[in-house]
This record gives structure tokens, C-alpha cells and sequence, in this order.
């Protein structure tokens, strides 16, 4: 708990983005200093991992560690941070990236990789642009630039912009054209 304290007092000198970037970085020196080399995750082992999903140094995404999440303004309330993800290694169940990035890893230790766009969400791509006239889209006046909306299939599409004539729809993964970067720690190997 003390090393909590200590960055809190550090970090509210800090403006936002860098008490994002230097809790990460904290976290990632303290994680680095206790892994140990008796377990190995090897193909289809059942593990436990806290991460740390970025899109760049000070840009969290999303994480499962709750000093983070809360400097990097993605705290959730309803979230149990105590509750890291759970899955078996090798078994498709994450993108194959991930999946294979901790084979070989040892509990406590920790690895950053870096996903290109092309192997994640793929690049932008324009022609997933959709215009559609206001006249085809019922109650067309409460659609706002930013808000998801969802086909009848549930694909999700994003109001990329609004005249008086028609909304433009964005069909790209809203993470398209973005390199993702994860750093995972090994917390269990059952």
C-alpha cells in the first residue's frame, strides 16, 4: 500500500496524461520486480493475467488493474478489478497476438506487445462509409455524430456526420487503423 500512496503524492503535480503514462510505468517496474521462474505457461494452460491495453503511451483503452484505470480516467464502479481475465492459452480464445505472446511466460513476469493495425482491427477503410438519405431512417433527428447505432443484425455502425439531406454511417472497427499495445502479467497458471 505504501507504493500507492508515494505515486499519489507524486502524481497530483502531474498533469493528466502524465500521471496516466507514469502509473503504468510504475506499475510496470513494481510488477517487474517479482516474477518468478517456478511455473511456465506452455500450450493450453489455463492462466490468469492482469493487462494493460493501450493505443499509445498515455492512451489506455482498457485495463484489468484499478491504479490505472483510475489515473487514465477509465475507472468503472460496476468493474471488480480483483477479478483479472481468465482464459487458456492457445485456444483462440483472444486474438492470436495475444495468444501466443504468453507462451513461455513465467508467473509475475511481465511482456509488452505491440499489435500493427493490419493484424489487429485492419486500417481504415472508407468505403465503409455509409450515406443514407434522412427520408429511409425513422426519428432521423436523434441521431447525433458519435452516437453507435445497430442494424437489425446487430453490426454496430457509428453517425459519422449529419446534414439536412443525409447521416453518414461508419462501418470500421473503432479500433481500425489503430496499433494496439498490451502489456500482460502472468498473475496464475492453474
Amino acid at each position: 500500500m505504501s507504493w500507492c500512496k508515494k505515486t499519489s503524492k507524486v502524481t497530483q503535480q502531474l498533469p493528466p496524461n502524465e500521471i496516466c503514462k507514469t502509473t503504468i510505468q510504475n506499475y510496470l517496474n513494481q510488477i517487474d520486480l517479482v516474477w518468478t521462474w517456478d511455473k511456465t505457461v506452455t500450450k493450453w494452460s489455463n492462466i490468469v493475467v492482469d493487462y494493460i491495453w493501450r493505443l499509445n503511451d498515455q492512451n489506455v483503452f482498457d485495463t484489468s488493474i484499478q491504479s490505472v484505470a483510475k489515473a487514465c480516467d477509465k475507472y468503472a464502479s460496476w468493474r471488480n478489478y480483483n477479478e483479472w481475465l481468465a482464459f487458456q492459452a492457445w485456444a483462440w480464445q483472444m486474438i492470436a497476438w495475444f495468444d501466443n505472446a504468453v507462451i513461455w511466460m513465467k508467473v509475475w513476469q511481465t511482456k509488452t506487445i505491440t499489435i500493427p493495425a493490419e493484424q489487429a482491427y485492419w486500417q481504415r477503410d472508407e468505403n465503409k462509409l455509409i450515406k443514407v438519405p434522412i427520408s429511409q431512417i425513422p426519428n432521423a433527428e436523434q441521431f447525433k455524430v458519435g452516437m453507435t447505432i445497430y442494424a437489425s443484425n446487430w453490426q454496430s455502425f457509428k453517425v459519422y456526420s449529419v446534414t439536412k439531406n443525409e447521416i453518414t454511417m461508419d462501418a470500421n472497427h473503432e479500433l481500425a487503423g489503430k496499433t494496439l499495445i498490451f502489456d500482460i502479467t502472468i498473475k496464475e497458471i492453474k
